[in-house]
């Protein structure tokens, strides 16, 4: 009988412990502000201390973030019962890390001192990712990059191995292109949706608002056994700010050509899993600046007229943290801009439109160890061109709709040491346009992949993966079944790392180089193939350093691809414009290094890269680099620690001399360099704290061109405010 009751016993209770396992809890942290030296009697908390408003408080290895409210406060609701570290941030204080109880359905409290710190201003974060098979990635925080970068183009024109190719100034089109690609070879991912038109192959920089995103990642070099086609001369990936915590932000800033800009962000809490965000943005510029024509242009002074641009756009998501994350997220964007043409033709009457809208969804387990996620998208897309009086040729009105429905499917099974990941991708393409030779036209996309790796600790802290990847691709422009292989090697040991990888890729020709409408002297070519990547290797080295209240790091890589069929414009013997096929080499080093110093309660940072591009044609026809690649680029940025806790960050930016005409130093443009400066001063009003972005951009009224009959503005200014504060 006693037995009986034992048991009867144990059957109710362990159920019932098992239950309050899965209760989650939640954790009071309370963050103040410490003085200069802390008053006597207190113990370890000064007596005056006081409460850090819009510090950001965030629970490691979980994505459960709050920002604290006017009283310093802030609440981490699901937490699994368990100790957890913490770090909170803000601006002007060093970041902290505390550990924290989160018990089993109940409420905790835990309290942090900030010490005072300068405004941090990092330079960029290069990191291997070997695990998930995509390389070396530079990875930039968007809400730490200095005053003097303004949009997507010049945060992306900071990385190694990346040149922006703009055609004028705050708004104009600008197109990245990686290690010497064409700006039609790099494909950018906004929350995991493509930015590339399907006309150009291009992703279009200025239709894209910095203000909306919270990363950047960009991974050069072959990833089509990752992205699928597109990616030949890599990956940008875009994400956008996400919903978590109960803040609100609010930006406003003005500058040189008449430009203004605002943007406002609300996000709070809904139950304990549940959170929604929304945003607004609008950017506008007159956009018209002097510059200087070329000699061969007629020579003089003359203003960079109909280079107006207005952007506008918002989003709203919902997402949910728990044993299952799911997200569902909304936005729209609008461009207007002028369409001033070349220096050679301007034209007074040419203008541009586009807009983006779209929904999506994704759901993913919490389980690192074996899952998968599922993600959904559906984006439409419009661009109108007109012209009612050009400068040369009839009067056009060209207009292109495009929607874009896509699935992906991933899972992964991870172990300590093996992992496997599996996904498949598939996109339809609805585009209706009349630059076409027909109307409309339907395109679908299929792609399946599998990543195998494996992790070796051979002792003495030295650590080696190995990975192999391989993708299966469909493209209605491409024949048949396209395989991308894949293959990397990462060995590291106390700071010392090293990384090869080797790894081929396509992407199909666009719709504009193949069926784009005939007109004067231009034609399409329907027989284009597609690019290929034969094969691409690379060596990565890098090390990670410290010495005394020094750290930082030093890295380079070289590379060389082997591209087949690169689609180039070039005109024939009958001076008509068309695109044909040529084969390339690429091949190239860059080089960089940061490093921090910190005295006392300042923290200096220094961060210079360089890049060496040799992008020759290898054909019997052309030969030499190909025209607009500059050979070699540079630049260089600092952090310096003011009183006050403000931070000065000048920067320079050097591009080396480019070739306008393949095969022949005819019309060769001159390398320039640009400087910049500005400071980064935290600031605090009531309940609210931020910061006050200060900037002159080409310092030395340098006037420089990336092409030739697209001038870039001289010397700029902006002022900048940017505040946030918890609910």
């Amino acid at each position: 009988m006693r037995r009986a009751a034992t048991l009867l016993a144990a059957a109710i209770l362990v159920p019932s412990a098992e239950l309050r396992a899965q209760v989650r809890a939640t954790v009071h942290v309370t963050v103040l502000a410490a003085p200069a030296a802390p008053a006597a009697g207190h113990g370890n908390v000064p007596a005056t201390t006081i409460p850090v408003a819009g510090a950001t408080v965030t629970v490691l290895g979980t994505g459960i973030t709050a920002l604290t409210d006017a009283g310093g406060s802030a609440l981490l609701r699901g937490l699994p019962p368990e100790r957890h570290a913490v770090t909170v941030s803000a601006l002007g204080f060093a970041e902290a890390t505390l550990e924290v109880e989160a018990v089993n359905g109940r409420l905790t409290r835990a309290s942090v001192v900030l010490d005072p710190a300068p405004v941090r201003l990092p330079g960029l974060d290069v990191r291997v990712a070997s695990r998930e098979g995509v390389g070396r990635a530079t990875i930039v925080d968007v809400a730490s990059l200095p005053p003097v970068v303004a949009d997507l183009a010049a945060a992306l024109d900071r990385v190694p191995g990346a040149t922006v190719v703009r055609r004028g100034g705050p708004g104009a089109p600008a197109v990245v292109q990686l290690r010497g690609s064409g700006g039609d070879q790099v494909l950018v991912l906004l929350d995991g949706t493509p930015v590339n038109s399907p006309l150009t192959g291009e992703a279009d920089l200025g239709t894209v608002d910095l203000e909306g995103l919270a990363r950047i990642v960009v991974i050069p070099g072959a990833q089509s056994t990752q992205y699928g086609p597109g990616a030949l001369g890599g990956a940008i990936l875009l994400e956008s700010r996400d919903a978590g915590h109960a803040a609100a932000t609010f930006t406003a800033g003005t500058g040189s050509w008449s430009s203004a800009e605002t943007a406002a962000t609300v996000s709070r809490p809904v139950g304990m899993a549940w959170s929604v965000a929304a945003s607004a943005r609008w950017r506008h510029s007159g956009g018209a600046f002097t510059y200087d024509v070329p000699a061969f242009r007629g020579g003089g002074e003359t203003t960079r007229e109909n280079a107006a641009y207005t952007r506008a756009g918002g989003d709203v998501r919902v997402t949910r943290q728990g044993g299952l994350n799911a997200s569902l997220r909304t936005h729209i964007s609008n461009t207007e801009r002028g369409s001033p043409g070349t220096i050679a033709q301007p034209s007074l009457s040419g203008r541009q439109h586009h807009r983006r809208w779209g929904v999506s969804a994704g759901i993913e387990p919490g389980d690192p160890g074996l899952g998968g996620t599922a993600r959904t998208a559906v984006q439409w897309q419009r661009a109108e061109f007109a012209d009612p009086a050009p400068p040369f040729g009839r009067p056009y009105d060209t207009r292109t709709r495009v929607r874009r429905a896509e699935l992906a499917l991933e899972g992964w099974w991870r172990q300590e040491a093996p992992s496997l990941r599996a996904g498949l991708h598939a996109a339809r393409l609805d585009i209706a346009s009349n630059a076409l030779a027909s109307p409309a036209v339907d395109l679908g996309e299929f792609g399946a992949w599998a990543r195998a790796g494996r992790t070796w600790e051979l002792g003495h802290g030295i650590r080696f993966d190995l990975g192999a990847a391989a993708r299966a691709d469909r493209h209605d422009l491409v024949d048949g079944t396209t395989i991308s292989p894949a293959v990397d090697a990462v060995l590291t040991r106390a700071g010392l790392t090293a990384d090869l990888r080797w790894g081929r890729g396509f992407s199909p020709p666009g719709l504009g180089d193949l069926f784009f409408q005939e007109g004067v002297l231009v034609e399409p070519n329907p027989d284009l193939r597609p690019e290929r990547i034969r094969g691409e290797f690379s060596v990565s080295l890098s090390h990670a350093w410290s010495l005394g209240p020094a750290a930082g790091q030093v890295r380079g890589t070289a590379y060389r691809a082997d591209l087949d069929d690169m689609i180039l414009w070039f005109p024939d013997h009958r001076f008509v414009w068309s695109p044909e096929n040529y084969d390339v080499t690429r091949r190239g080093l860059e080089v960089g290094a940061a490093a921090d110093l910190v005295t006392g309660k300042a923290d200096h940072s220094i961060t210079v890269n360089a890049a060496w591009s040799e992008v020759a044609y290898t054909g019997p026809v052309l030969d030499g680099q190909v025209a607009y690649r500059p050979r070699f680029t540079a630049d260089l940025s600092l952090g310096i620690a003011l009183p006050g806790g403000a931070t000065l960050a000048p920067a320079a930016t050097h591009v080396g001399e480019r070739r306008t005409v393949p095969g022949s130093g005819l019309n060769e443009l001159e390398g320039y360099t640009l400087f910049d400066t500005g400071v980064a001063i935290p600031v605090a009003f009531g309940k609210a704290s931020g910061r006050l972005d200060l900037a002159v951009n080409n310092i030395l009224d340098e006037r420089a061109a990336l092409l030739a009959d697209y001038p870039l503005p001289g010397r700029g200014w902006s002022i900048r405010l940017r505040v946030g504060a918890g609910r």
